[in-house]
């Protein structure tokens, strides 16, 4: 009855929304996170006023005016919040829907995961939905800000959760060790703000700032806070937007939204394998007899699908392949990452090889123990890590034809780039020769080999 009631008052405050409110345009949802649907601060003060709906808590004092919504999401919040309206409306037209269930279907591997640790963490159950705003359940999804992952982490605020960040992989693409980060950071938020709102203001634009404003102005109230506009816009519309997405996917079945059950979307069990081998996916997959795509689902953070060496990685597996992999992993004499074989040639650097095989110096420097990148032995082998499909290396091109002359004695504030110009080459030429990046820092008094083009 009293979800009955909800549904009929919440039609009503949208019709009357909808009568004064612009209409919406019949285009599909905005699903960029960078892009979210503009709610004017009109419309957002139009009703400063809203009905009860239902008491918060059966202790409440009668006498009390507290007009707040105690909704089926478990966070109370007003119902006639415009800003709550015009989302509530937005993703329950046609286009909303589809949309809706579009990014559920994405999430449909990630979901069970997320509801055991929101109920480890005691949050309410409806914070499952939130990467539908944060990425579209897209693993992969980076924000112009630099924002990645199922659940958006910015680089200077992954620290304290254990996330990492190198030029072998990027932990915030995995989406379990991303969910364990998130539903941390929001109990966090909430055990200083002590509002599930707030909690999520402060996820979308820091724990600090809000907590400055809660302390400035002596409320933890969250909608008190909005209806006085003191926090950001892009707040304002965050916390609302989350609300009327979860109010609906808490009730997916009733505007025909189909989700499908985790049982049946849950993939296959795994276990994490603590390795600091440098190993190829693929080579695992084939000795171990794993699915290719299963093992490359279950690690999604490498950028190259292989780990790397000397830093410990958990390696995902599908827990019936543990003791096999296992067994690969401490066999010594298996080679288990594909390089290309490179005999080094007169005028060759590391620098252009990695440029080429679009590796960094260092991985060829790992991969090739005792090399010195100063002083390359012509005929020497080379082991270069196969990262990505490219053509053999054909060398220097003969566009110019180089004489060593002279040495340059670097002098404060010189850079490659200046003393390019001064001997008239290319910077990536005067780099190559030095065993350099291009925007290296010169140490005072180092010798460089300067190129001169006859």
């Amino acid at each position: 009855m009293k979800k009955l009631f909800f549904l009929l008052f919440l039609s009503l405050c949208v019709f009357a929304f909808a009568q004064e409110a612009e209409p919406l345009s019949d285009t599909e949802p905005v699903i960029e996170k960078t892009a979210e649907p503009v709610v004017s601060d009109e419309s957002a003060s139009e009703t400063e006023n809203t009905v009860v709906a239902e008491q918060v808590a059966q202790e409440q004092p009668a006498e009390e005016e507290n007009l707040i919504l105690l909704s089926d999401i478990g966070i109370p919040f007003p119902a006639d919040n415009a800003r709550f309206l015009r989302f509530y409306e937005q993703y329950t037209s046609d286009y909303g829907k589809k949309w809706l269930a579009a990014v559920m279907e994405n999430g449909k591997p990630y979901r069970s995961y997320i509801q055991k640790k929101i109920a480890e963490y005691g949050l309410p159950e409806c914070f499952e939905f939130l990467p539908v705003i944060e990425s579209n359940f897209n693993i992969n999804a980076t924000s112009k800000s630099g924002a990645t992952g199922l659940w958006q982490f910015m680089k200077n605020s992954i620290a304290p959760y254990n996330i990492r960040v190198n030029e072998w992989f990027d932990e915030r693409r995995d989406p379990w060790l991303s969910t364990d980060a998130a539903i941390r950071k929001l109990k966090e938020n909430y055990d200083v703000l002590g509002d599930w709102c707030l909690a999520l203001a402060a996820y979308n634009t820091g724990l600090g700032g809000i907590s400055r404003i809660v302390k400035k102005h002596g409320s933890n109230d969250y909608w008190l806070l909005s209806e006085k506009k003191l926090l950001k816009t892009e707040t304002l519309n965050y916390v609302p937007k989350f609300l009327a997405i979860a109010q609906i996917l808490t009730n997916a079945e009733k505007y025909g939204i189909l989700i499908q059950t985790e049982e049946e979307a849950e993939p296959e069990q795994y276990t994490v394998i603590k390795t600091t081998r440098n190993m190829d996916l693929g080579v695992i997959a084939e000795l171990a007899e794993i699915d290719n795509k299963l093992i490359s689902f279950l690690n999604p953070a490498l950028f190259y699908g292989v780990t790397p060496p000397d830093i410990s990685y958990g390696l995902r597996v599908p827990a019936a392949a543990k003791d096999k992999v296992n067994e690969i992993i401490a066999d010594k004499n298996l080679l288990l990452v594909k390089y290309h074989r490179y005999k080094i040639k007169s005028r060759d650097t590391l620098y252009a090889l990695a440029k080429h095989y679009s590796v960094s110096v260092d991985m060829i420097l790992q991969a090739n123990p005792g090399i010195a990148a100063e002083t390359l032995q012509i005929g020497k082998t080379l082991l270069i890590p196969a990262l990505k499909d490219v053509s053999p290396y054909a060398g220097k091109k003969n566009a110019e034809k180089i004489a060593y002359e002279g040495v340059h004695i670097v002098e404060q504030g010189e850079t490659l780039w200046g003393l390019s110009l001064k001997y008239n080459v290319q910077v990536e030429s005067l780099a190559e020769e030095n065993n350099m990046d291009v925007n290296a820092i010169l140490r005072i008094g180092s010798k460089l080999k300067v190129p001169i083009i006859k």
